[in-house]
């Protein structure tokens, strides 16, 4: 047994845990803020459940998440691999706000924030894993021109910046002229045989290591 002596009093903390049995004889506050820290580590330890990975969250490596609903086939649950953040997967044409947080489809290690509202674009942009750089999440898109032949999906930028990107939603070949580009979200402008779908330019930021989430546990 291992002994913790304040103020001339033996408290006795347990071997597994490290949580303090205080004595009758402590000081009530000293008490108190012994019990506080016994939930805490009582807490940490406690096991989680939820039927899939965490998407929010900042996350130590190791920590296990049990699935709530396990059936053959599937898997116990899941263990963090990385200590960082966790976040949803980025997703297509989604509205962020600023503070959203998300990850890449494909795990690179890092989660960024949006620190732009906007709309995110059809192809998932290129994340960059330097410290706090940004992109935008306009992947693909070229600056608008006169008579082409324009497919579903595809998107623009006017010649004129307006922080603003545009979707093709109705097939077809460009007008001569430029049109008069929306500057409402959602809002459709018409374009020769073309109409497309205007957003606000969503912006991401690298904010650090990304947890990463492991299933562990086959069950046969």
């Amino acid at each position: 047994m291992i002994y913790n002596k304040r103020g001339g009093e033996m408290s006795t903390i347990t071997p597994n845990l490290g949580l303090i049995q205080p004595s009758l004889t402590d000081e009530i506050h000293q008490t108190i803020i012994d019990l506080s820290n016994n939930f805490k580590k009582l807490d940490d330890v406690a096991e989680i459940y939820m039927s899939n990975p965490p998407t929010s969250g900042t996350w130590e490596i190791s920590k296990k998440v049990y699935n709530v609903n396990p059936v053959a086939g599937s898997y116990i649950g899941w263990v963090n691999v990385r200590s960082g953040t966790a976040a949803p997967k980025w997703s297509v044409l989604t509205n962020y706000n600023v503070g959203d947080v998300i990850v890449p489809t494909i795990d690179n290690g890092h989660f960024y924030t949006c620190v732009q509202s906007g709309r995110s674009g059809t192809v998932e942009p290129i994340f960059p894993v330097s410290s706090e750089s940004t992109v935008q999440d306009i992947q693909g898109a070229t600056i608008w021109q006169p008579s082409k032949s324009y497919q579903l999906n595809e998107i623009v930028i006017p010649s004129m910046s307006n922080n603003r990107f545009y979707v093709c939603t109705v097939a077809g070949v460009s007008g001569t002229n430029e049109p008069v580009w929306s500057l409402v979200d959602g809002g459709t402008v018409s374009d020769g045989m073309v109409v497309w779908t205007g957003y606000r330019i969503c912006t991401w930021k690298e904010s650090g290591i990304s947890a990463l989430f492991r299933p562990f546990g086959k069950i046969e």
